[in-house]
């Protein structure tokens, strides 16, 4: 049965109110990782990811890693961020987290993996922040200094920086390429002068215009834009207005994320709110349908729940082939499944077998690195099930499908008897249309993929609920 996007059909979420109301209820993951991070322990530490890393690799000597550097400065704060940030205008505190932490958080990698002859492969660098566009062109320099005597830059596919388009001038952009950087993230969010007054990001599409000159685009290929749906002051009309900019610059990949709103751990949200409140349920399906049914008329694939991409990306021919991965990164091609991460709140993943996250806060984070020790704050070691349900939570939020013979081939098992209780709790998920179960499959229809993360969430055996019993 075929998964193409039909705007037709999955417009028919915006004609049942109380469809929406019922699957709205329940707390829901985005299922970056699973199991999420809430489960992971803190008895994992620094001991324990030295044995991972060590236990890990003779196993998967050839698997491709990507490597994640976190930058946690930016110059100013953005009402809507969730990342790991300081904001500050003191450039001495980025050189100093540069040169005298995470330098030593290399130093003391490259010396564990030298002791112990492991030689990664390193396929991909992914820049992230806060704001690694922060760094002068001295700081970046030393940066990529440091990659190049960890990772062999021949070895690289692709290279990533997020940006953030307030920073930068085509000849940085022109600069960060002549360091081997061959991928761009723009962190866009919305381009109405109205929702970017509430987020605190003023950002017109002409800065953009300034920025993608056709001496950029040819150098890189890969242009990925992350906005963001459900902020204050958006509606079908201004999202209308954003998308038609965003066709019109024309990025390769999109992220278009629903916005999570947190003010009990991020105080600062609040002022998005204190001019209009955010968007319900409702009108976020609105906003988020309008700005599927524009991109797919434009020519964008869709890639997994929330991400689109050009016919030519690279993205939309992984999804093709089934490769494409969802992660913290978004929806990837997924060539570099696992992570070795470095810098404050950066986490990893060894596939199949481990999670870790170094400390969020500052002093933490230092204070480790000051005393000779990984700064890893949680970690995991996976069992057998997690991987599983790892893999079919995956399949339903990227692909809306899952092939119970790919399963029951990969892991020896029988699907339908694996997870007979998760069938049995998805009956009110086919009722109201959002899938059909055969025999061979579960297939996510149109309408269905507005709840692919609900339907996920069944699977989801630390997540203990009650399932959606009650009909419309």
């Amino acid at each position: 049965m075929s998964n193409e996007f039909t705007v037709s059909e999955a417009g028919k979420v915006l004609e049942n109110a109380n469809l929406i109301k019922k699957y709205h209820g329940n707390l829901i993951y985005d299922y970056t990782e699973y199991p999420t991070k809430g489960i992971w322990t803190e008895e994992f530490g620094h001991d324990q990811y030295k044995d991972a890393i060590c236990d890990w690799f003779p196993r998967n000597k050839t698997k491709p890693i990507l490597f994640y550097v976190h930058t946690p400065f930016c110059e100013q704060l953005c009402n809507f961020c969730l990342c790991s940030k300081e904001i500050t205008q003191d450039y001495s505190r980025v050189k100093s987290y540069l040169y005298d932490y995470l330098s030593k958080e290399f130093d003391m990698l490259e010396k564990h993996l030298a002791e112990n002859k492991i030689n990664f492969n390193f396929k991909e660098i992914y820049l992230g922040g806060g704001s690694p566009t922060y760094y002068k062109k001295e700081e970046f320099k030393y940066l990529i200094k440091r990659l190049k005597n960890l990772i062999d830059f021949n070895n690289l596919g692709d290279f990533t920086i997020e940006v953030d388009p307030r920073r930068v001038t085509e000849e940085t952009l022109i600069f960060y390429h002549e360091m081997g950087v061959n991928r761009l993230s723009f962190g866009i969010q919305d381009f109405d002068h109205g929702v970017q007054e509430e987020i605190n990001r003023i950002q017109p599409p002409e800065l953009l215009d300034k920025l993608l000159t056709p001496k950029i685009r040819k150098l890189f290929p890969v242009i990925n834009f992350d906005l963001l749906i459900g902020l204050p002051r958006q509606t079908t009309k201004t999202i209308e207005k954003t998308i038609n900019e965003v066709t019109r610059l024309r990025p390769s990949q999109l992220q278009t994320m629903y916005v999570h709103y947190k003010p009990g751990t991020r105080k600062y949200m609040i002022k998005m709110v204190r001019n209009e409140p955010m968007l319900d349920f409702y009108d976020r399906k609105a906003a988020f349908q309008k700005a599927s049914e524009l991109l797919i008329n434009s020519g964008y694939s869709r890639a997994g729940f929330e991400s689109y991409a050009l016919p030519d990306d690279p993205l939309t021919k992984s999804m093709k082939t089934k490769k494409a991965v969802y992660n913290s990164l978004g929806t990837q091609k997924g060539e570099a499944t696992n992570f070795i991460a470095v810098g404050s709140s950066a986490h990893g993943v060894l596939n199949d077998e481990y999670y870790f996250q170094n400390f969020y806060e500052q002093n933490l984070y230092r204070e480790a690195i000051d005393n000779g020790r990984f700064p890893i704050y949680r970690g995991l070691k996976m069992k057998t099930d997690d991987v599983i349900r790892r893999e079919v939570i995956r399949h339903i939020r990227t692909f809306f499908n899952i092939e119970f013979d790919f399963f029951d081939k990969k892991y020896d098992l029988s699907f339908k008897e694996y997870f007979k209780k998760e069938l049995k709790n998805m009956i009110s998920f086919e009722k109201d249309q959002l899938l059909t179960i055969n025999n061979h499959n579960i297939v996510v229809s149109p309408l269905g993929e507005h709840f692919s993360p609900q339907i996920a969430n069944v699977f989801d055996t630390y997540n203990d609920q009650k399932f959606y019993e009650k009909d419309l």
